[in-house]
């Protein structure tokens, strides 16, 4: 589930649409959380797809660390990449904002984190684009990835999180969750825990 202050745009022809906020959203706030409609499909059920099914789930939907393919239901799938993302994706169910969003501002997520079955070109723009976003990106640069969205959390309990009743939390989730309603310190799981291999005859 997306956050509510977002709306969908059309972007361009070649980029397609994007998700923008409406309203300011603070440093530290859920943008993005697994919920009950998020569709879960094993990777056979992904083979036995009629093929233009698949095709919406080869381009919307994101291999999770457990090889399953999550497909958002809502406007959420329409986030774009970014090598300077609005956002970090943080245990299995959560994507938090590691910057002050403004209105108008677009919500983009990392990409490196998604476990691509292909590599793709990136044109995001950012001064730190890497020009192509691979399959194994977390294994290079989780430790700044760790960096950012660990400051971010640390934030997570002094804004309002109007998405976490809603969210459809994993094994992996609930220190972070414990975290939230009790305070304390936790330690944010690292974007390296979410790289899936790829199979064999699948390409990096």
């Amino acid at each position: 589930m997306i956050h509510p202050s977002s709306e969908l745009r059309f972007i361009s022809s070649e980029i397609g649409y994007g998700v923008f906020a409406t309203e300011f959203i603070p440093r530290g706030t859920f943008l993005w959380v697994l919920d009950a409609f998020d569709r879960i499909l094993t990777a056979a059920e992904r083979e036995a797809l009629p093929p233009l099914l698949r095709q919406q789930v080869d381009r919307y939907a994101y291999q999770a660390a457990d090889g399953d393919f999550v497909f958002c239901w809502d406007f959420g799938r329409y986030m774009n990449h970014s090598c300077a993302p609005a956002s970090r994706g943080i245990g299995d169910a959560f994507e938090i904002a590691v910057r002050d969003i403004q209105p108008g501002e677009e919500l983009t997520c990392e990409y490196g984190t998604l476990n691509l079955v292909q590599p793709m070109r990136c044109r995001c723009g950012a001064l730190s684009c890497r020009g192509e976003i691979r399959r194994d990106d977390a294994e290079r640069y989780y430790e700044r990835w760790d960096a950012e969205a660990r400051a971010a959390f640390a934030l997570a309990a002094k804004v309002a999180q109007p998405l976490l009743p809603y969210a459809k939390a994993g094994p992996r989730d609930l220190p972070l969750l414990a975290a939230l309603h009790a305070g304390g310190e936790v330690e944010v799981p690292s974007a390296r825990a979410y790289h899936v291999p790829a199979a064999e005859g699948q390409s990096r």
